[in-house]
């Protein structure tokens, strides 16, 4: 093996690593780079009062047999490793709870449209046209479709329509897109933003199967570094890239703040499309490309706070909460409730998310993550109270439930490097649709991105965006191979 062989990537979340794997399986010499003392990015929970936190993975969908994200999974070699409950058991994946109803997200198109219909009996028109769309979505959300087929023609009116747009055309009452637009939350847009096909795509990869993992973020994120490094892998961790090397617009390498140098024909940046501008040297790119780059829109920032709860109180559920404060749609003031066992005897954890604007933590930025001020700490706390009083209103009188950890877009910020906090990447809204278009491509030679900004939010938005930038470096074909010599289904 040679250096034409050797690939460096930026960053260890699900991006890194499903490209790390990949590469590693054809043969390549792959090194990760990762800033974090331990690999995983958003993958990985975080240990406070003897109980892991969830941030990243909450619950993930279509993994049934021959679905994208089970095949995916199967390409990487990690499904088997990561047990999973799947969800729906009860007829129920999502819990709304609103003023004035109460509706049940169920698993498969063919519940929702029954309770869609037995919630709003006098839109049956409007809800046949939803149903036929996502029975649309469903038929075309594929490998073969996504990554395989050439010929396949995407309808520019699903690209730059709006849900609320096409909500408007259907006729549907605010109650009715109310509902519908509940699972936006997944995506980090509002429905006045929200391409129709990203709503559709979203929510059919939860209607084909939906999953929660029993297992923590951190192991989850240890299942996939342990199957990098089985393939020959390495991982460099607490070192971060200060500098991507480029000469005569081709790349040459990256630079870590400890000095060391590597050398590679292949660099792929799984990080903030904008932190990796930032790496790059001033002359590197055209001004447009950077200003195209520096001037995208976040998407929004998350509140959220970790809470130890008697089990017998608020016990294990495989369906999660959307608790809707207020009753006037498009509905706002939303809270995302999700339970997990723990190791605690006794205790469940449960997990409370919210809006958290990044506006409102912007003052304190500039201050370090393990140094943040009083006034910070006390806001945080406020903050947190109202959260924990909100779970008193879904689940009753909490009695021996306290609190383990609460977090604001700045631990993002911190944690990940990410821009004014955004919890989802760049925003991929109609309004900068064409500046979102293949942000996987640079001008330089061997300089790749990958990551939620890239394709789609998301474990599985992500992965399916690393899997078309690997088309582009190895070949369609290449690829292909890799999941018919499975025998992996539908390919």
């Amino acid at each position: 093996m040679n250096d034409r062989d050797s690939v460096i990537i930026i960053g260890s979340g699900i991006g890194g690593m499903t490209a790390g794997i990949v590469l590693a399986k054809l043969g390549y010499r792959v090194t990760v780079v990762e800033k974090n003392k331990l690999p995983g990015g958003l993958m990985r929970s975080y240990t406070r009062k003897g109980i892991e936190c969830e941030v990243g993975i909450h619950y993930v969908g279509a993994l049934d047999a021959g679905q994208p994200l089970r095949q995916i999974f199967e390409l990487l070699g990690v499904y088997g490793r990561i047990p999973l409950d799947r969800m729906g058991d009860e007829g129920i994946v999502d819990k709304y709870l609103l003023p004035d109803m109460t509706f049940h997200f169920p698993p498969g198109i063919g519940l929702l449209e029954e309770n869609l219909h037995r919630a709003f009996p006098t839109e049956s028109r409007q809800i046949g046209e939803v149903i036929s769309l996502l029975r649309s979505s469903l038929q075309q959300f594929s490998l073969k479709e996504i990554l395989f087929n050439k010929n396949q023609e995407f309808d520019l009116s699903l690209q730059l329509q709006s849900l609320d747009h096409y909500f408007d055309k259907l006729g549907c009452s605010r109650e009715l897109r109310g509902i519908l637009s509940l699972p936006l939350g997944w995506i980090g847009v509002n429905s006045d933003e929200c391409p129709l096909y990203l709503w559709s795509s979203s929510l059919s990869s939860y209607l084909m199967s939906s999953w929660k993992p029993l297992c923590s973020g951190a192991e989850w994120a240890d299942i996939f570094a342990g199957r990098f490094r089985e393939l020959g892998g390495e991982i460099i961790c607490d070192d971060r890239v200060t500098n991507i090397l480029v000469q005569d617009r081709t790349v040459q390498g990256v630079v870590l703040k400890s000095g060391k140098r590597l050398t590679a024909p292949l660099v792929i940046s799984s990080i903030h499309p904008k932190l990796m501008l930032r790496l790059l040297p001033d002359d590197a790119l055209k001004p447009s490309f950077r200003n195209r780059i520096s001037s995208l829109k976040e998407t929004r920032g998350i509140f959220g706070i970790h809470m130890a709860v008697p089990e017998q109180t608020v016990p294990y559920h495989s369906y999660n909460t959307f608790f809707v404060e207020y009753k006037q749609p498009p509905y706002s003031g939303v809270t995302f409730f999700i339970t997990r066992k723990t190791v605690k005897t006794g205790y469940n954890l449960l997990s409370l998310i919210t809006d958290g604007p990044y506006e409102k933590w912007k003052k304190w930025e500039q201050t370090t993550k393990d140094h943040r001020p009083q006034d910070y700490r006390e806001a945080k706390d406020r903050e947190a109270a109202v959260l924990f009083d909100r779970a008193s209103q879904v689940f009753g009188p909490l009695p021996g439930a306290y609190l383990i950890d609460a977090y604001t877009p700045l631990s993002f910020c911190a944690w990940m490097d990410s821009p004014e906090g955004g919890a989802y990447g760049v925003s991929r809204s109609v309004q900068q649709k064409f500046k979102t278009a293949a942000l996987h491509r640079t001008p330089i030679g061997g300089l790749h991105a990958v990551g939620q900004s890239t394709f789609a939010p998301g474990i599985l938005g992500t992965a399916l965006g690393t899997l078309r930038v690997l088309s582009q470096i190895t070949g369609t074909p290449v690829l292909h191979k890799q999941f018919t010599d499975l025998k992996i289904q539908g390919i």
